[in-house]
């Protein structure tokens, strides 16, 4: 299953993998925020969210002022994540785009956020620096790259094998991540169980997706061949974000 199929599949229901999905849109549009107001300064920015999902970063960071525009490339994730910010009262631009390949995405931007954890569904080492390479040609001189993935350097040590809770609601649910690693490698298949409560029972849906474990230097180094400066990890946990987050800018003058 390609990650546009599985994102496709999990459109409708992807607020159910959080405790509280509309306080995790304000909670992570606060944070990056802060960071992009740290990088770049006060005012309002020109944001591209080229992983937007549903609209989680690109909802939050409109309710902070910015001037976002959302690309995904799933058609249902797009479909919801107009639908989500038509509900929060945020006028955002959203549009299908790979984001190995952003060209067709007008213009320049201060900032590019892509979040949760979406380059390492590029399970080409290859596409790692095409993707990264694609981000730099849509930002200013200057501008600031936001990427979210999980700790895959621990994770490499731990390989974990299930993750799983009881969400309380409403509805009740629980979530179960099955991590099923291929042999020693950085390849692994995540199955996405959500069991949801409602009035005849209880109901099942599955979801499947691939990753490649991605270190922090294998993304460094694909940020520095695309020509980025001041290359920064930071951690999520005491941001109050929910992954580590790396932080880049643009060669030339500042944005």
């Amino acid at each position: 299953m390609s990650a546009s199929e599985f994102y496709d599949g999990l459109a409708d229901e992807y607020h159910l993998i959080y405790l509280d999905w509309e306080a995790a849109v304000e909670r992570q549009g606060r944070v990056l925020d802060c960071l992009i107001r740290e990088a770049l300064g006060p005012g309002r920015r020109h944001v591209l969210d080229c992983a937007c999902g549903i609209g989680t970063q690109a909802i939050g960071l409109a309710q902070h002022g910015h001037r976002v525009v959302g690309t995904d490339i799933s058609e249902g994730a797009v479909a919801r994540a107009r639908r989500e910010a038509d509900r929060f009262g945020q006028d955002i631009d959203f549009a299908l785009a790979d984001f190995r390949d952003l060209d067709a995405v007008g213009g320049v931007f201060d900032v590019v956020v892509n979040c949760d954890n979406a380059i390492p569904h590029l399970t080409d080492e290859g596409h790692v620096s095409t993707a990264l390479a694609a981000m730099t040609r849509k930002l200013r001189p200057g501008g600031l790259l936001v990427v979210s993935i999980r700790d895959y350097d621990r994770a490499l040590l731990d390989r974990p094998a299930t993750e799983s809770g009881l969400i309380p609601g409403p509805p009740r649910r629980i979530v179960t991540r099955l991590h099923e690693w291929d042999d020693d490698g950085p390849m692994h298949t995540v199955q996405i169980f959500v069991v949801s409560e409602n009035a005849e029972g209880w109901t099942l849906r599955h979801h499947r997706t691939r990753y490649r474990a991605l270190t922090r230097a294998e993304l460094s180094g694909a940020a520095e061949r695309a020509g980025l400066r001041d290359l920064t990890w930071l951690d999520g946990e005491q941001l109050g974000f929910h992954q580590p987050l790396f932080t880049a800018r643009a060669p030339g003058l500042s944005a």
